[in-house]
């Protein structure tokens, strides 16, 4: 699609209203039978269109003598000039010479100042012919110089001298000046200089100007009186002549030298960069520049790209002056309008007023912008169904002026919550394209365990990736539809009691919904068929600290265990009764149920349970494990009660479920928590955990392990295991014998480690020992091993002399024992072995 760009320009300086008159001829003799006649040359020499009002004025001894204008209003155009006809006449009164002025009243189009001139003609009165007379006249006395060589050049007139006498005349020709009349620094000359004339004959002369420096002649009017004598006039104190005004105008040249500092950039959009422009002065007079930029195709829209610095105009005297040059600074900074790698030629320009002095092209290569924009055609996504997905559109705009690959992604994303896109990269076309929007599909999946207490909100990105900041990102809420669900657990569904006693059933209940709920604690007789009647026995639930509760409110995930608590109405040894416990979600439909049975009893049942090897704190144990790493923990579990056929211990392992995992076994039988105790016996349990792969270190916790009675599963006891996960090397080595050893040459010397690791992992072992140096070698039989925590591995390290050894000598070195590629976790040990020659060994040197 093609783009329409306006090209700009800087504001220009305030226009200027200038007018200049003229006339031609200056003089003339007027009769009355013939009038004088001058051509008024009004010259619109500003920088605008202007309207000028003509007026005469004739001086005090002008009695006999009429002047009139042919129209006193005239329109001249910028740069332009219009002729009036002056017309002076006179009658048989007039007598001299009479001046007329010819003012001008100048107004511009627009803001300039008005401007005024004038000029004045000499009209002489005569009677018309003689004796001896001559007349000089020519097409054009003014002439604009349109020369555009700065070098030599010439103008000419073509004059026509006439004999309007009525005797023969011997003409002479000169050129004169005088003080309304200079040429300034030009010569005229005239040719022929002498001519012989019958009556009423005319000749053409030609009057020369010579230019040396053509269009850089300083600016103005320079003005040449061509006189023309009658030397055989017999008359000599007054002999007949004519004189004709010539003026050559040469007109204002304002053009200037430019100079760039530099003349291309390379820019992104946005960016800026200095540059400069020096002018100087070439034209033929002085003037004012003023600095301006413009597109060098119109196409390109740069308004904006180009900030000169202030002043923005500067006056330049002229030229070989001391302020014939001027530097302005100015500052690049392209928009993103044009397509990435366009080059841009920008014209930097020296104005004088609407007029071009000099310019130069500044070449602008425009980088790429990266930006875009995001368009969801949903912002929410309501009640997705946990489990499940739901879809939208998501349109990437690039608003760059290149084509990109952008990539699409996703931030602040739930754990298990996921988000696919159709295309997680697209590849869009630029602002300036037309065909910059691409539409990817973005589909949410909802995990089964998600919260629907509040709405979730994630965030869709789009930008280059990589971890770079997004061009553009939109919210996106999701809300989960509601799943109302309660899971719950009990130890045991029978316990005992004597009469009058409460039993506690304690149930553990999850919320295994996803929204919070209320959950309502029942009591009812099993037997019931028709609703929740009260059981055989008083019934009721209460909380840990023993207080009664109908009701608990639980947070999604939350669990809380609370008891059922049935008092024992029964009074004969083995009687019964069976209690309906229903937890049920206030609202709905959803409930979990289960029967327990009390027995009446008169005996006690309970189970202790304590670690094999108490520490510090009796009840408590400390293990630090690394990821991976596993351990068994030995409890005794005693039977406490008093019943004589012995009793059914239940053994519970809680907390870090999601980090450890457990198995437990008695006399080496894996057993799923309970198993079968006599009277006064207690049995060796042991529990065995592994931690994870995937934890990370600085992990910690407390798994708790607890013993209950199968008959009275509220009173528990309990030991805590304190996990740390933390990864130990911590490989040790003890040295047998000294560290200092001597062996007759050539007999080896022998070092025995006993290397120890005290980590928590398995280790990779390496033995090294440092650089052989002047002939000596050292081997260790077993360099690389593995060694699993608490095992010890005995290494031998063997140093054997240099070959040609020829007298006593001593070696030190250093072993270190180290985990495989840890260094910071090596022991080194520094060793020292002298070979000593044998008695009688004579040695041989040089």
């Amino acid at each position: 699609m093609a783009i329409l760009l306006v090209s700009i320009t800087s504001p220009m300086a305030a226009a200027e209203v200038s007018v200049a008159l003229s006339a031609n001829p200056t003089a003339q003799e007027a009769t009355t039978d013939d009038e004088a006649e001058y051509d008024i040359i009004v010259q619109n020499d500003g920088d605008e269109d202007i309207s000028v009002s003509l007026s005469t004025q004739q001086g005090n001894d002008c009695n006999g003598f009429t002047s009139s204008l042919e129209t006193f209003q005239v329109s001249v155009s910028e740069g332009s000039s219009e002729t009036v006809k002056l017309t002076v006449s006179v009658n048989d009164q007039a007598d001299g010479d009479c001046e007329t002025t010819v003012n001008a009243q100048a107004t511009g189009t627009g803001v300039g100042t008005p401007a005024n001139d004038d000029v004045t003609v000499t009209t002489t009165a005569g009677d018309g012919g003689g004796l001896y007379s001559v007349s000089l006249s020519t097409d054009e006395q003014l002439k604009n110089y349109d020369g555009e060589t700065t070098g030599s050049d010439s103008v000419t007139w073509d004059v026509e001298v006439e004999n309007n006498g009525e005797q023969q005349a011997n003409v002479q020709l000169e050129m004169t000046s005088d003080s309304d009349c200079e040429s300034d620094t030009l010569d005229a000359t005239v040719d022929p200089q002498v001519l012989q004339l019958e009556p009423e004959d005319t000749e053409t002369v030609e009057v020369t100007v010579d230019i040396p420096d053509g269009s850089s002649t300083e600016a103005g009017e320079h003005c040449f009186i061509l006189r023309a004598t009658v030397t055989n006039d017999p008359n000599a104190a007054d002999q007949a002549e004519d004189n004709l005004t010539l003026t050559l105008k040469v007109p204002e040249r304002k053009e200037c030298d430019p100079d760039l500092q530099f003349t291309s950039h390379n820019l992104d959009p946005g960016d800026s960069a200095t540059n400069s422009f020096e002018v100087e002065n070439i034209g033929n007079t002085e003037w004012t520049v003023t600095a301006n930029s413009q597109a060098q195709n119109s196409d390109y829209d740069i308004s904006g790209w180009v900030d000169f610095d202030s002043p923005l105009s500067k006056l330049l005297s002229e030229p070989g002056g001391s302020q014939d040059s001027h530097t302005f600074t100015f500052s690049v900074t392209p928009d993103d309008s044009v397509e990435s790698g366009t080059q841009v030629g920008i014209k930097i320009q020296g104005r004088a007023g609407t007029s071009v002095g000099c310019e130069q092209i500044l070449t602008v290569t425009v980088g790429q912008s990266h930006a875009a924009s995001l368009t969801l055609s949903k912002n929410k996504l309501n009640n997705v169904e946990p489990g499940s997905s739901d879809t939208l559109a998501v349109q990437i705009t690039n608003q760059g002026n290149g084509m990109e690959t952008m990539s699409v992604g996703v931030d602040g994303l739930p754990a298990g919550w996921q988000v696919s896109f159709s295309q997680t990269s697209v590849t869009v076309g630029s602002a300036n394209s037309g065909n910059n929007k691409e539409t990817v599909t973005a589909e949410v999946f909802v995990p089964e365990d998600a919260s629907a207490v509040e709405d979730t909100v994630i965030t869709i990105t789009v930008g280059r990736g990589g971890g770079s900041d997004p061009y553009d990102s939109k919210d996106l809420t999701i809300s989960v539809a509601a799943k109302h669900s309660v899971t719950t657990s009990i130890l045991s569904t029978q316990q005992t009691g004597r009469s009058d006693q409460t039993v506690q059933f304690p149930i553990e209940v999850t919320n295994s919904g996803n929204i919070q709920d209320t959950f309502k604690l029942q009591t009812c007789d099993p037997n019931d068929q028709t609703g929740c009647n009260s059981p055989m026995w008083e019934s009721s639930f209460s909380d840990v600290q023993g207080n009664a509760i109908t009701q608990i409110v639980l947070d999604p995930g939350q669990q809380k265990t609370v008891f059922l608590d049935v008092l024992v109405e029964g009074e004969e040894d083995a009687d019964s009764a069976s209690v309906l416990a229903r937890i049920a979600i206030y609202g709905t439909n959803v409930a979990d149920e289960h029967t327990v049975t009390v027995v009446v009893s008169n005996y006690n049942y309970a189970m202790a349970i304590s670690p094999q090897n108490p520490g510090e704190i009796p009840d408590q144990i400390q293990a630090t494990l690394p990821p991976g790493g596993t351990m068994t923990s030995s409890f005794w579990v005693e039977n406490t009660g008093d019943y004589p056929g012995g009793d059914t211990a239940v053994i519970t392992v809680s907390g870090m479920e999601s980090s450890v995992i457990r198995t437990m076994t008695v006399e080496g039988v894996e057993i799923d928590g309970t198993f079968s105790i006599g009277n006064g016996e207690r049995v060796l349990l042991e529990v065995h955990l592994e931690v994870s792969e995937g934890v990370a270190n600085g992990a910690s916790g407390v798994i708790e392990v607890g013993a209950s009675s199968q008959k009275n599963t509220a009173h528990r006891t309990t030991v805590d295991i304190v996990v740390e996960i933390r990864t130990i090397h911590d490989l040790r080595f003890t040295l047998e014998g000294e560290d200092s050893k001597s062996a007759e040459y050539p007999d080896k010397a022998y070092f025995t480690l006993f290397i120890t690791n005290h980590g928590n992992v398995l280790e990779d072992v390496e033995v090294l020992s440092s650089e052989s140096l002047r002939g000596w070698t050292v081997n260790v039989d077993f360099d690389e091993f593995e060694l699993a925590p608490g095992e010890t591995r005995e290494v031998q390290v063997s140093v054997t002399p240099p070959s040609d050894l020829l007298d006593d000598d001593t070696y030190r070195f250093t072993v270190t024992v180290q985990p495989e590629g840890l260094p910071v976790a090596g022991e080194p040990v520094d060793l020292e072995v002298t070979s000593e020659m044998p008695t009688g060994f004579i040695g041989l040197s040089e």
